[in-house]
Formats: C-alpha cells, sequence, structure tokens
C-alpha cells in the first residue's frame, strides 16, 4: 500500500530546493569574486616607489647632477648579467654584490641628472631571436625630457642566449 505525502512531507521537500538554490548562488558569488581577484594584475610600480625601495636597499645611492645607472642582482634570477661598457656621462653603480630584495626585481634602474626615473627592467631585452642590451636605450631616454619613465615588469631579464650562473 502506498501512501500519500502528507503536508510535513511536502514542506520538507519545498525548502530544500530554494536552500539548495540559496546555497548555489552563494557558492557562485563567491567563486566568482575570487576568480575576478586572482584575475587582477598587480598594480604598476610608480617611479616614487622604485626610488624610495632602492633607497631603502642602498642608502645614500641616488645623487642629483649626473645621470646614475644601478645594476642590481634580481632574487630568484640565476643568470648572470652580461658585462656592458660604461655609458659616457653616466655613472654606474654595481649592487649585484647582494640580491635586491624581491620588492625591488629590476636589474637596470637608471635616474637622470635631476634624479628623476628614466628607466627600470632587466638588463637584457628580449628581441626577435637574440637578446638586446637595456643600456642601448639609455641614451635615447636620457635626451628625451619630460616623458614618462620606462618600466618593464619583467622579473628575470635571463636572456636566451645566456644563461651564465652568478656563482
Amino acid at each position: 500500500m502506498q501512501t500519500r505525502p502528507t503536508d510535513a512531507d511536502r514542506s520538507r521537500h519545498v525548502l530544500r530546493l530554494p536552500a539548495g538554490l540559496l546555497l548555489l548562488a552563494v557558492w557562485s558569488v563567491w567563486a566568482v569574486a575570487h576568480l575576478v581577484a586572482s584575475a587582477t594584475p598587480p598594480p604598476a610600480d610608480s617611479a616614487e616607489a622604485i626610488r624610495a625601495r632602492l633607497l631603502a636597499f642602498a642608502p645614500a645611492a641616488v645623487t642629483a647632477g649626473q645621470a646614475v645607472a644601478f645594476r642590481l642582482r634580481v632574487a630568484d634570477c640565476a643568470c648572470a648579467a652580461p658585462t656592458t661598457a660604461p655609458l659616457p656621462g653616466i655613472r654606474s653603480v654595481d649592487l649585484r654584490d647582494r640580491a635586491a630584495p624581491p620588492a625591488l626585481p629590476y636589474a637596470l634602474i637608471v635616474f637622470d641628472a635631476q634624479s628623476r626615473l628614466i628607466y627600470a627592467g632587466p638588463a637584457q631585452l628580449a628581441g626577435c631571436g637574440s637578446s638586446i642590451a637595456a643600456a642601448t636605450l639609455i641614451p635615447r631616454l636620457l635626451a628625451t625630457s619630460g616623458v614618462s619613465p620606462l618600466i618593464s615588469p619583467a622579473s628575470c631579464g635571463c636572456p636566451i642566449d645566456s644563461k651564465e650562473s652568478l656563482a
């Protein structure tokens, strides 16, 4: 003999459906919010933030009056920066004796004579077939005044054709 569903059974069934839909909606909102948050790129560094981090890493490093190029050893970057000839009119400061902090992921940082940031990025830029020394761009960047700095977010500027160890 089959029993007919009672009113109590019907009310339990009716409550299960909205509770399940509510749970699904809450989970969907949570999942979408986390996906959007993880897909958001990190904020770009500003010239002031890079300068402040460089001064914290190497106090009294930036001086006005002459353009200066800082060579840093990027943390978690196993390649050796290639040796380059010094550029005329630019003082070169080698800070590769110790690894730079993770908050300063730039192998080359250049300031002009007025202590404005000109370039922050890898020492070698990936090119088509071979890498290009970033130092070749510096004279052109210094010659143009009043432009925004070139900040390249590359985490490790290891060129494909030069994977030497720092050790």
